[in-house]
């Protein structure tokens, strides 16, 4: 099965297993020569897949993000390395309360990271040593022996820096560190650097740092 034959498959596995099936015979028109519309609001560029578990929505969600990128511009898997949130994945955005400067973020951006790094070291040789459809098994992807290492490194990472990993959503935007829910917040740029051993750094943040 050759990669743009395995890209389609995996789309199309990812939304069949989505809970929106609006697009679902668009997808599975690809096997035939069919084509993804573009458009603007309520168009197809205009959705994405979402999923029930909270692992699943990150991991199939970004996962989605990149095989649309590569069959969108009939790319090779592994130019996955010229995506730009994989370019990037090395630059951490965190939330700091100007309270209490605490700093947090939520599960699901950190958990994004994790995907990044694992979908840029692995997916290109999933793609040659087996079947591209087989990282949707979760010991493949997110429960992957590599994933939870490197999650496990960040989380520490974290912990050194005294950032919590915190669902202010569902907090109702209360801070974890002060109490505090009526207040400003800013957003620090972090980098792991690989400059003096592998870690989590502060540093100064443009505009464009955030926003592209």
């Amino acid at each position: 099965m050759n990669d743009r034959t395995q890209q389609i498959e995996t789309l199309i596995k990812l939304i069949e297993l989505n809970n929106d099936d609006t697009w679902l015979d668009t997808f599975r028109s690809l096997r035939n020569g069919g084509y993804l519309p573009g458009g603007g609001a309520g168009s197809l560029n205009d959705w994405g897949p979402y999923y029930s578990g909270k692992m699943e929505s990150v991991w199939y969600g970004k996962l989605y993000d990149i095989l649309r990128y590569l069959f969108d511009n009939n790319l090779p898997t592994n130019k996955i390395v010229d995506f730009g949130p994989i370019k990037l994945r090395h630059l951490i955005q965190i939330i700091r309360c100007l309270m209490c400067d605490g700093k947090y973020q939520h599960p699901s951006s950190f958990e994004n990271h994790v995907a990044l790094d694992f979908y840029k070291r692995h997916l290109s040789d999933i793609v040659a040593n087996e079947r591209l459809i087989n990282i949707l098994l979760p010991r493949k992807s997110f429960e992957n022996e590599a994933a939870i290492e490197y999650r496990t490194w960040l989380e520490n990472q974290y912990k050194a820096n005294n950032i919590k990993i915190y669902d202010f959503v569902s907090a109702k935007y209360i801070c974890p560190h002060c109490g505090k829910n009526d207040f400003e917040t800013a957003h620090d740029l972090y980098r792991i650097s690989e400059d003096d051993g592998l870690k989590l750094v502060k540093q100064n943040a443009q505009w464009t740092d955030f926003h592209g």
